[in-house]
């Protein structure tokens, strides 16, 4: 059914490599017609017709493992970004906002009325209404029950072996083993495969990729003499593991670059953005930016300008956590 939609090849993967993205490429409202067609389609199948609601659902998603059952009023943007293993269930009005990849394990339960969101929109309101946008993907392990009501936003793991309350919103990464409820989503207990409660001794490691997001940086014009100011990204790592840090760079009139930042174990670097920093010494121009973050451990992170201009002298801004 989709097979045939020519579309812009080279924006869509932007969006797929968690770049910004214009989500009026060509092509896209052909593809998200498609994806609502089969989700009519499905929707309105008789519940007694097996057959062809697992015919459609393998049709809408990109990947499907054995015993598939998707309750109807199921909602997706794309569809073939995706996947899931066998034995999957997910109940009715269950929404996958897919402009990047939405993968679960084997033998995953959804709650009715669940949501799945990969498409992340700027808090810069000129960016956003020119319709710019990033997706990051979100991943899930095996064994994992979502209670009703849930909600996963861009970028975030889940492990396997996990119970996700109802009504949660997880805005994090979560471990393995687990049972985690809450808005944000956290880890109310660690299990082992019977669901009996385990003491974890060493939680820091166990939340994986972190993500913030700073969405307004602005790199001050430089004077004839020396630079009117400038800003700088301070780093606290208060884990006891080496934080690397990999940071991507967005631009409104250039393509996005990369560099990564390394604190160690229980230390604060200050890195001036005007200055060559990271392994590549790579330094920001002037102009409007906004920063992504990943880190493997925990970390504060804070944004802040120093300007010799009296209306700019001091700000600081702290990062959109994921």
């Amino acid at each position: 059914m989709r097979n045939h939609i020519d579309y812009d090849r080279v924006e869509f993967e932007k969006c797929m490599r968690g770049e910004m993205y214009n989500t009026t490429f060509r092509g896209r409202d052909e593809l998200v017609t498609a994806a609502l067609m089969l989700c009519q389609e499905y929707n309105r199948t008789p519940a007694n017709d097996k057959k062809r609601r697992e015919e459609l659902v393998r049709e809408l998603f990109g990947k499907v493992g054995k015993n598939p059952d998707v309750e109807p009023n199921v909602f997706c943007g794309f569809g073939f970004n995706v996947e899931v293993g066998d034995n999957f269930f997910a109940n009715n009005g269950c929404n996958f906002v897919d402009p990047a990849k939405i993968t679960f394990g084997n033998n995953v339960f959804i709650g009715p009325d669940c949501g799945f969101y990969t498409a992340h929109h700027p808090i810069d309101m000129e960016l956003r209404n020119q319709l710019y946008e990033w997706a990051f993907p979100i991943s899930v392990g095996d064994n994992v029950w979502f209670g009703g009501g849930c909600r996963v936003v861009p970028g975030v793991t889940i492990g396997s072996n996990v119970v996700i309350g109802a009504g949660s919103v997880v805005t994090h990464d979560i471990p393995d083993n687990c049972i985690a409820a809450g808005n944000p989503c956290r880890v109310i207990r660690y299990i082992d495969e019977h669901g009996k409660t385990v003491q974890k001794e060493d939680k820091s490691m166990d939340y994986g990729k972190k993500v913030w997001i700073f969405a307004d940086g602005d790199m001050p014009p430089q004077g004839d003499e020396e630079p009117f100011g400038h800003e700088a990204l301070t780093i606290t790592n208060c884990t006891d593991v080496d934080a690397e840090v990999k940071v991507t760079v967005l631009f409104t009139d250039r393509e996005p670059d990369q560099m990564v930042l390394r604190v160690g174990a229980r230390r604060v670097n200050c890195f001036r953005l005007d200055y060559p920093v990271g392994d590549e010494n790579y330094l920001i121009p002037k102009g409007q930016y906004s920063l992504i973050l990943e880190s493997n451990t925990p970390i504060v992170s804070v944004l802040g300008r120093l300007d010799r201009r009296k209306d700019f002298a001091y700000y600081e801004m702290d990062g959109f956590y994921m």
